[in-house]
């Protein structure tokens, strides 16, 4: 298929056209549903294609929700009309014969990838050259997302209708984009080539990952649940990132039943009595003088200190959404849980719990990633932490902290994270990436993972809501 953001000859423009820019948004992780694209639809009507920057701004007005959004959709939109400047998107927006190539044919292989000396004693040479393999081992995230739309579109994921069917249209999408050929390689380096063959893995891993993410966006907008209980059981199972905004007031109703549920198991006080409860012990051993009459007593005084929780999330790319969902869990249990403490970072970390406190969960959180998000760099952030809070850290402390561990070849300080974990009663790291994936990359994970008691991937509800049981039960 001819790349459809890249057309060698202008045409006449259409819905049809611009529904496939949706499913670009969509691929870019912005959420759109049906009733949004009706609106982009009718406002492209109304402001035309052929002022770039008045449609830009249009769209920009109906699709994204929030600055974050907005950021996202520019970058998308620019990203799909590279185009000169004297061009306008009326010429981007055009259609061509679709129906002649494969998938992969859209992927183009990155010029520098194309003046590359050839290494005969490699045995990827072999393949390169393929079009989906030079995207992945280049990153071309360009060129992905629009292969991974048009194999959406080829074997028609908007038709998907039931949870359980994921799988079927994840192996059809592989299909459609050609994933055979690095299947049929890593079958034949399996024996001969181990590291050719973990590297080929590493790749179809990735695809898969972005497959399924795709997959289960395109089930959110349009699969209709057949009762409510099957709806919300699904959004349990999802991948938080890829939870659709028009899902988000279900989500929040989910988040609060689970708290509620959690609330209820695990909010029953130790009874306080006024002399405490009666020391048996005690009292037998000082009714001896007595002929084992009690006339003196003894109680028990028991005074336990609450558990204090430190939140530490990173808010930066994907991961702002999965630290969204793990506070507003957090924030909703307060009845259990109220000494919480929470942090952000991306470089710089700060302490936002005053923002929960006086505001509502969802206006904090946007807050919050509007002034610490950006570039990660975990070890500036531990170090922060260390200067902000690591001295009130003691035993009856669990540190929480959720994120990628992925460091961008940077210093990750593992040794504030030892001190951290030697001071606190439970150092517990969330991952919402798939263990599969730890210590690919820049990822330090497989570093990390020595210097915490727990390590969990967590990319769900259900998952996030039985690491807060367990958390709540080591307390009882």
């Amino acid at each position: 298929m001819s790349d459809p953001h890249r057309p060698t000859t202008p045409q006449s423009t259409s819905s049809d056209q611009l529904l496939a820019f949706m499913q670009f948004l969509r691929g870019k992780n912005i959420p759109v549903s049906p009733a949004d694209t009706l609106d982009a639809i009718e406002a492209a009507e109304l402001l035309g294609y052929t002022d770039r920057t008045l449609l830009k701004n249009g769209l920009a007005a109906t699709l994204a929700k929030s600055s974050h959004e907005l950021i996202a959709f520019e970058s998308a939109f620019d990203d799909y009309f590279k185009i000169a400047s004297n061009t306008s998107p009326a010429d981007a927006i055009a259609t061509d014969d679709q129906s002649a190539k494969p998938v992969n044919e859209g992927i183009p292989t990155p010029p520098e990838e194309m003046a590359a000396p050839h290494d005969a004693n490699d045995p990827l040479e072999g393949l390169r050259g393929n079009a989906l393999f030079d995207a992945l081992e280049s990153r071309d995230e360009s060129a992905l997302s629009v292969a991974i739309e048009t194999a959406a579109a080829d074997v028609r994921v908007e038709e998907i209708s039931l949870f359980t069917q994921r799988g079927q249209y994840v192996r059809k999408m592989l299909d459609a984009l050609g994933e055979e050929a690095l299947r049929a390689a890593a079958i034949e380096f399996e024996q001969s080539e181990p590291a050719a063959f973990e590297a080929v893995q590493a790749l179809r891993e990735q695809l898969r990952e972005r497959v399924r993410d795709r997959v289960e966006r395109a089930y959110l907008i349009h699969a209709s649940a057949q009762t409510e209980d099957l709806l919300d059981e699904s959004l349990s199972k999802l991948k938080l990132g890829n939870i659709d905004h028009s899902q988000m007031a279900r989500l929040k109703r989910l988040i609060e039943r689970m708290a509620r549920k959690l609330a209820a198991r695990h909010g029953r006080r130790r009874r306080r009595y006024r002399r405490g409860k009666l020391h048996v012990g005690e009292t037998v051993r000082k009714s001896v003088a007595t002929d084992g009459i009690p006339f003196h007593p003894k109680w028990r005084k028991i005074e336990r200190k609450r558990p204090q929780i430190m939140a530490i999330c990173d808010v930066s790319g994907s991961v702002a959404a999965y630290a969204k969902f793990l506070l507003m869990f957090i924030y909703a249990l307060q009845d259990v849980l109220p000494r919480t403490r929470s942090f952000a970072f991306s470089a710089a970390l700060g302490e936002v719990s005053d923002l929960f406190n006086t505001l509502p969960v969802e206006e904090a959180i946007e807050k919050v990633n509007l002034k610490y998000g950006g570039a990660t760099d975990y070890g500036r952030a531990l170090d922060d932490f260390s200067a902000l809070a690591l001295a009130e850290v003691n035993h009856a402390t669990t540190l929480i902290i959720l994120g990628d561990a992925r460091n961008n070849q940077a210093d990750p300080r593992l040794d504030l994270l030892s001190e951290m974990k030697a001071r606190a009663k439970q150092l517990i790291w969330l991952n919402p990436e798939s263990t599969r994936l730890w210590g690919t990359g820049d990822s330090e994970m497989l570093r990390v993972r020595r210097h915490c008691h727990v390590v969990k991937e967590c990319n769900n509800l259900n998952q996030l809501a039985r690491i807060i049981d367990q958390l709540l039960s080591d307390r009882r």
